[in-house]
């Protein structure tokens, strides 16, 4: 019997590893700011992984993406994505007539042009899409701490709180989405796994948008395959 090739990510809390098996390994490289792997999966395309945990791929995502998407308000008009360097989220949101505008902040320009070569179909806009998506390469929180526009929603697509990321957790990040969103504005954020992070992430970060004065604060789970325990979350929460 032939040896499969499996590419495992292991989850220290749990103490689990979760395995995809895996036709050809594409491409690794250093970034300033993490490690980023590509393979290629019979079942799922292509995948990648930041710092060893499963980021995105071809197929299976829509989980992940669609439950975003659900959540974003309807009559949002002007959406800010804090990550989202990968343009999944950003190229399904750009089809919807109410949206007039999205900047894209993602802090690795390596995680977009990597993208655009691996995972192309979230590349392949129409003119009118296009029109609507503006990327900036920088860091959230300077692009917040400079910024003097208002959105209708803010989406943070980031990894886990974990070395760079961890300030996208913290309160006076939080504080600036809530100073940069108008009245009724939404916040989303990707909050880890329900069965593993509720008292270590899920319940700290509500504490803190509860502290900054956010409202219908709400954590809402779903199921992801591909990430540890298989079931995921983003918060939701509203300025009044």
């Amino acid at each position: 019997m032939k040896n499969k090739n499996i590419f495992f990510e292991h989850d220290d809390d749990t103490g689990t590893s979760i395995g995809l098996e895996y036709e050809k390994y594409l491409h690794q490289s250093q970034s300033k700011y993490q490690n980023i792997e590509i393979i290629n999966t019979r079942k799922y395309g292509n995948a990648m992984y930041l710092d060893g945990c499963f980021m995105l791929s071809e197929k299976n995502q829509e989980y992940y993406h669609n439950k975003c998407i659900d959540l974003v308000p309807k009559k949002a008009r002007n959406i800010l994505i804090i990550g989202g360097g990968d343009f999944a989220i950003a190229s399904m949101l750009s089809v919807l007539k109410t949206v007039e505008s999205i900047t894209i902040v993602e802090i690795d320009i390596e995680v977009v042009e990597l993208s655009k070569q691996y995972f192309p179909a979230f590349f392949n806009l129409k003119k009118y899409q296009n029109k609507k998506i503006d990327l900036i390469v920088q860091d959230g929180c300077v692009f917040l701490k400079n910024n003097n526009k208002c959105f209708d929603c803010i989406i943070i697509d980031s990894t886990d709180p974990v070395s760079d990321a961890k300030i996208l957790f913290s309160k006076p990040f939080l504080k600036r989405c809530f100073n940069a969103l108008y009245k009724s504005g939404v916040i989303i954020q990707q909050s880890g796994s329900p069965l593993k992070d509720k008292k270590v992430l899920i319940d700290p970060t509500m504490k803190k948008y509860n502290e900054i004065g956010f409202q219908n604060i709400k954590v809402h789970d779903f199921s992801m395959p591909l990430y540890p325990t298989g079931t995921w979350s983003f918060l939701r929460a509203e300025r009044a």
